[in-house]
């Protein structure tokens, strides 16, 4: 079983992650505050990533994010 235990120390390890498409500036705020208190309790470094414009590839009238 893998654990984070193996990983929390190491210095090669940290964690990218956010929303595909940021739908708004609080949504994003929450989001990060929330991943950034788990990372730290776990001390895992937290690089923050967000799309604030996503390529729909399915559907011409899908939301694709706040744009430019």
């Amino acid at each position: 079983m893998i654990t984070i235990d193996k990983y929390k120390n190491n210095k090669n390890f940290f964690l990218m992650a956010g929303p595909c498409v940021i739908e708004n500036e609080e949504m994003a705020l929450q989001i990060a505050e929330k991943i950034g208190e788990i990372t730290h309790r776990l001390h895992i470094p937290y690089i923050f990533k967000g799309s604030y414009r996503k390529a729909n590839r399915s559907r011409i009238d899908s939301f694709t994010g706040i744009g430019d």
